[in-house]
């Protein structure tokens, strides 16, 4: 994560850490997936500031890919999901977002991969991918930026026809929050964290 984003990762972090606690102890409790839905949009808004701010992009995305392997067969136990977890997702929209960046025939292969993440079997699909790219226009076009992922929910909540992820559009402000003197992060928090603290909820679960 790069400096500026560690409060917004440490943010999303907790978010997605009270999310998972109800998916896992309270699926009945429907107060612990609205909170969560404010999350992975975090994690979108911090993909796309690193993909602009990284020095080594395929680095980058190299550490993505090695956290999103390591996770995935405590995801599938967490969760009785043989989908891709959603560090594959950040890793396409990132690469996504990456491509469009660089501009020439690499924007058509850009569109190419957005539109093909539709079909990709990973924890939100192509509404991941595309809140992320939509979050590559937040500096540039905050207006442009906000406007399209609301219409982004309302496409989500219709082909899904579920609407509880629509919450997700209150974390725009907090997404942009310069919060970066407030807080530090290890280098690596993210990659670490993310693994571990599904085992860590998968352990306690097997114990009760």
């Amino acid at each position: 994560m790069e400096k500026r984003n560690h409060f917004t990762a440490a943010l999303a972090a907790v978010l997605m850490l009270i999310d998972h606690i109800g998916a896992l102890f309270f699926p009945e409790q429907i107060g612990f997936r609205l909170i969560g839905r404010l999350s992975f949009p975090l994690f979108a808004y911090g993909i796309a500031q690193g993909v602009e701010h990284t020095s080594n992009f395929q680095r980058y995305l190299f550490r993505i890919l090695v956290a999103a392997v390591i996770s995935q067969p405590i995801y599938r136990l967490a969760f009785d999901n043989t989908n891709l977890n959603p560090l594959f997702t950040l890793a396409l929209g990132g690469v996504v977002l990456w491509l469009w960046r660089r501009e020439g025939k690499e924007r058509f292969l850009a569109g190419g991969l957005l539109i093909l993440s539709y079909w990709v079997k990973c924890s939100y699909s192509w509404y991941g991918v595309a809140t992320i790219f939509l979050y590559g226009f937040y500096e540039s076009a905050r207006a442009v930026s906000f406007y399209w992922q609301s219409v982004l929910q309302v496409a989500y909540g219709y082909v899904t026809g579920t609407w509880l992820q629509g919450i997700s559009i209150l974390a725009f402000p907090l997404a942009g929050m310069d919060w970066k003197k407030t807080i530090h992060l290890p280098k690596y928090f993210f990659y670490v964290f993310y693994p571990l603290h599904l085992l860590i909820l998968v352990g306690i679960r097997e114990l009760i």
